[in-house]
């Protein structure tokens, strides 16, 4: 305490008082002194004090109005207060305690009784100090280490979109290509004449736009929603699954939608981060049936279910499940925390962790996984937008 120098606040209308304490306190502690209220909420503000030493018997403003107003400002908030007073009534104490005040010290002093609370209360306040500091730094490197984990999550998924749109530009390049090759033997041969011409511009430029439309396509995906709307969980799975169907049939891997075919079920939220969280979840059936067909413990074709219907209460049910032969019972409690992965070294095992952040963080839902025969299924569940929104 000594090395610390703490300052003590002394409030006090009685010289006396105020040079006892003095006595007692000067050589362990900065102090500083005021002579009634109106002063010591002044020079709290140019002090701060680490303790106030306060009494209650003070003319204009006494020690009780003293305590609420310091309590009232946030950077006094938290300085501990210890009353001292004359007054000797328990229902004195019990004021001062309701009041804000952490103890109470009667007068005449006693020298250990003063150097003990006051000793007391300056190390509970600085071990508050301490704890909240420490939360605060905990806090920060969460946010940190979760800004982090969005980038990584981020990079994965451009990493996916590069590989899905190489699958959908494959087919067009190769078209486009036998189309150029032909141009030179045409002319050869004399072919090449003004509706040659006009054919040649029209088959390439619907090649050139299929190609943007599909940058398009990928580029809206990657882009957040800034706002919650009211949108068709159907016709966003739909859109996904459109972007990702030839990758997944490169894996001979099947994916089948179920529906209800009266109407649209819709939700309010984010379609952009609800089709990233359902494309981790595909990518991550896919490699579990790709890993089962590596180890010849698979042989029928990889099959992805969706399903999407109205759940109880109000609810929005997305169920996406698949024949990978299931999840490690040992992770499947904690598969939704950070950096654990059924993957080995090639999981991140970040996929899941901004999943569940995005599900049940940003769009007030749920997302859970479990076991069924033959494989996993993740289940998400949305609020259902209400008729009319």
């Amino acid at each position: 305490m000594t090395a610390m120098k703490m300052t003590v606040l002394i409030v006090d209308d009685d010289a006396a008082s105020r040079q006892l304490l003095r006595q007692i306190l000067k050589d362990i502690y900065n102090l500083s002194f005021a002579t009634d209220g109106i002063n010591a909420l002044a020079k709290v503000q140019k002090v701060r004090p680490d303790l106030i030493l306060l009494d209650i018997l003070m003319p204009e403003m006494d020690g009780y109005e003293t305590c609420q107003r310091l309590k009232a400002i946030p950077a006094t908030a938290d300085i501990p207060i210890i009353f001292i007073s004359t007054l000797s009534d328990i229902t004195e104490k019990v004021k001062a305690f309701k009041g804000g005040g952490v103890d109470y010290i009667s007068k005449p002093f006693q020298s250990e009784e003063v150097l003990a609370r006051v000793e007391t209360h300056l190390k509970l306040y600085n071990f508050q100090r301490f704890l909240e500091r420490r939360v605060e730094e905990e806090v920060n490197n969460r946010r940190v280490e979760e800004q982090m984990l969005i980038q990584q999550s981020k990079m994965a998924a451009m990493g996916e979109m590069i590989n899905a749109i190489s699958h959908q530009w494959k087919q067009p390049l190769n078209s486009l290509g036998l189309i150029v090759q032909c141009v030179e033997d045409e002319f050869e041969y004399g072919e090449v004449d003004k509706k040659y011409v006009k054919d040649f511009v029209k088959q390439t430029m619907e090649l050139i736009l299929f190609m943007s439309q599909t940058i398009d396509a990928f580029r809206n995906l990657l882009k957040p929603s800034r706002i919650k709307y009211t949108f068709d969980v159907t016709e966003a799975v739909y859109e996904l699954v459109n972007l990702f169907s030839d990758m997944l049939k490169k894996d001979d891997i099947c994916i089948r939608i179920n529906t209800p075919q009266t109407c649209c079920i819709s939700s309010i939220g984010y379609p952009n981060e609800l089709k990233q969280v359902i494309l981790n979840l595909i990518n991550n059936s896919r490699d579990a049936i790709n890993s089962r067909r590596k180890k010849g413990i698979i042989t029928e074709d990889g099959l992805i279910t969706i399903d999407i219907k109205e759940g109880e209460n109000r609810k929005v049910v997305a169920s996406i499940s698949d024949n990978g032969g299931g999840i490690d019972p040992m992770v499947l409690d904690n598969l939704f925390k950070p950096y654990v992965t059924t993957k080995g070294d090639e999981g991140t095992g970040i996929g899941l962790y901004m999943s569940k952040a995005i599900i049940e963080g940003k769009m007030d839902g749920k997302i859970s996984v479990s076991n069924i025969e033959g494989g996993a299924q993740f289940v998400i569940e949305l609020p259902l937008a209400n008729e009319g929104v």
